[in-house]
């Protein structure tokens, strides 16, 4: 399959764009003898009126034959008019530029077809509030519904999300709508670690609002607990307390407080089903007697803690390991600041990958809070397509189920779609051109790939699925048409390099220097080509 997949990619990548060249050409009336896909020897040759169409045995690209595009061509006097190096200057401009427009042109209609293909999207509807976030501060609260964001209104979670990030540190004034009343809050949203479109860092805005809820799944950790004498355990999910059902933490947390009293528990265990990914959910009911604790605050002790606050797992020989942080060990501070979920523990890490830690963790039988000083450290890894970067990695992970949050019917499904594919492409090839031009100043060398990276992006893709190897077709297409339009001869950018010379010497190019262009096209592409097959032997097989 992988070599279906490789050639899929490739194929589809070649016809598109030389059928640019070819459709331009027709439309301008040029005459085309030859449409080929592949070079070489031809396997396939079919005859249409003046065009030969053929496939090649070469897959590895293709070519449009325009009369007279040849100097040599020899042009019969009925063809004179419709010869290539007759034509006008803007006609053969749009031909060579109609190859990469339509690399281009590919990933709207692929982004398109994804997009037009889903009829819902997460609404701007509050899942959950972090506690201590700014939106906590400000009084939001789960359920609540974005109507407006300063003014503008807003129907779509990424609306929200767009807006927060481009307003970090200014006040935005959020009118939302709580049953049937209707509010308004000010926050100013936060700068946090994040990643960009490309993977690589980035800062975001943050007000401590999810679209997808906590669910409320708890953990125990004390065995003389309040929580543990009534028999739960660390991974039951709760259901509701005193007959009020209870969809997130935060309505939990709520549920909890007042006074000590016995509480009435409906709750959920898990049950692993062997040899499948997936649960069974067992009802159960218990009672809670929650307790007066001791200390400054008088708060009631209960004993439940979000369980995403409970480490899982711990990566041998990483830095939690060496801190001596176990699984089921409680995370409870970090800098000596509280840690109330694992979201805002995670994202302190990443915004300051450099820096020491102090990491404070709870552990059942043990008296009062461990701490450790932990360090994160970057370790290469590799991902499916073959890409190689550094990632921190602190070692202690949680495991807990993810919310859903509420979906709602896109308006203008049509519409979203040519408007979202769109944007989706312009900031593919915006990410792409900046790419490409650090790879010119010889920052990245070792971005540039060959045949095997090809093969081995189109494998990696096909393996998730056709609707995940037409949007790598569509990242590689852009990728395809922006470099055929560096200023190389050879390529498409080398011709319109070409042109613009003619027309700025008012007279064509003598024979002799387009050998000379001719040349140092051929030892551009070649460099190019070694390259590019040294980082693939490097990449793969080294």
């Amino acid at each position: 399959m992988a070599v279906l997949y490789f050639l899929v990619l490739v194929g589809v990548l070649v016809a598109i764009h030389e059928f640019g060249h070819f459709v331009a050409a027709k439309l301008l009336d040029f005459k085309v003898t030859r449409f080929s896909i592949g070079f070489g020897q031809p396997l396939v040759r079919v005859r249409r009126g003046e065009t030969e169409y053929q496939l090649a045995l070469v897959p590895l690209g293709g070519y449009v034959r325009i009369l007279g595009e040849d100097p040599t061509d020899d042009v019969p006097p009925e063809d004179a008019r419709r010869a290539f190096r007759v034509k006008p200057l803007w006609q053969r401009l749009v031909v060579v530029f109609a190859g990469p427009a339509a690399n281009f042109l590919l990933p709207v209609v692929i982004y398109f077809v994804s997009f037009a293909g889903h009829s819902q999207l997460p609404a701007a509807v509050i899942g959950d509030v972090v506690p201590g976030s700014p939106a906590a501060h400000a009084g939001f609260e789960p359920g609540d519904r974005i109507v407006s964001v300063d003014g503008d209104a807003v129907r779509y979670w990424e609306e929200v999300e767009a807006t927060v990030d481009h307003h970090v540190g200014r006040p935005l004034r959020f009118r939302l709508r709580r049953g049937s009343r209707t509010l308004e809050r000010d926050v100013a949203p936060i700068e946090i670690a994040g990643s960009a479109s490309d993977g690589s860092p980035a800062r975001e805005g943050w007000i401590g609002i999810t679209q997808a809820p906590f669910p409320p799944q708890i953990g125990v950790l004390d065995a003389g607990s309040p929580a543990a004498l009534a028999k739960l355990k660390t991974g039951d999910r709760i259901a509701g307390i005193d007959g009020h059902r209870v969809d997130t933490w935060t309505e939990l947390r709520r549920e909890l407080g007042g006074a000590p009293r016995v509480m009435r528990v409906a709750y959920f265990r898990a049950h692993p089903v062997p040899g499948l990914a997936i649960k069974l959910y067992e009802p159960r009911q218990t009672s809670l007697a929650s307790e007066q604790a001791f200390g400054p605050r008088h708060e009631v002790e209960h004993g439940l803690y979000p369980v995403d606050l409970f480490v899982d797992q711990v990566a041998p020989a990483s830095p939690a390991a060496q801190a001596g942080i176990r699984p089921g060990d409680l995370l409870t501070s970090l800098d000596g600041e509280p840690v109330q979920h694992w979201l805002v523990f995670e994202r302190r890490l990443k915004s300051r990958p450099d820096h020491t830690f102090r990491v404070g963790w709870r552990r059942a039988g043990v008296e009062g809070e461990l701490t450790a000083e932990v360090r994160q450290k970057r370790e290469p890894r590799q991902d499916e397509y073959g890409n190689r970067a550094d990632t921190l990695v602190f070692g202690a992970t949680p495991s807990f189920d993810r919310g859903r949050g509420e979906m709602i019917e896109i308006d203008g499904r049509f519409r979203y779609a040519a408007e979202k594919s769109v944007e989706r492409t312009a900031l593919a090839i915006g990410v792409m051109a900046s790419g490409l031009g650090s790879i010119l100043r010889g920052k990245n060398p070792s971005e540039v790939g060959g045949p095997i990276m090809m093969f081995q992006v189109a494998a990696a893709s096909g393996r998730q699925g056709w609707e995940a190897l037409f949007l790598m077709i569509a990242l590689v297409s852009i990728s395809v048409g922006l470099i055929n339009l560096l200023p190389v001869p050879m390529l498409d950018g080398g011709h319109i390099l070409v042109f613009a010379l003619e027309a700025i010497r008012g007279r064509p190019l003598t024979a002799r220097a387009r050998d000379r262009i001719t040349v140092v096209g051929l030892c551009v592409i070649g460099l190019i080509a070694v390259l590019a097959l040294r980082n693939d032997l490097v990449r793969y097989i080294m």
